[in-house]
């Protein structure tokens, strides 16, 4: 016996999910329909806000920048730029704090 595939389409949500009508019973229709992306993989937020906040960071990415390039020559390797990197990585994080945690569940 050959399976059918068709779709279910959730408008609430703009989901749609192909599935079988030989292998569908009851309790895996009512996965679908109340818990439609449980089998996706759950994205990070925090990745697409820090991209969003880097913009608002320029100014420490430039200090930043320009010492690496003033350090790039330094040959005994006594210097570094690791306070202009905290500075940055910090601006960034005060951005994306509040946005994400009011994201968080």
């Amino acid at each position: 016996m050959k399976c059918k595939s068709y779709e279910l389409t959730f408008s609430v949500i703009g989901l749609v999910q192909e599935t079988s009508t030989c292998a569908l019973n009851s309790v895996q229709l009512l996965h679908i329909l109340f818990n439609p992306m449980a089998d996706e993989e759950i994205a990070d937020p925090k990745k697409y806000l820090e991209e969003a906040c880097k913009p608002k960071c320029v100014k420490s990415l430039i200090e930043y920048e320009a010492c690496i390039k003033r350090i790039e020559a330094d040959d005994t390797g006594s210097k570094h730029c690791t306070g202009q990197y905290f500075d940055y990585l910090s601006c960034v994080d005060k951005c994306v704090a509040p946005k994400l945690f009011t994201q968080l569940k």
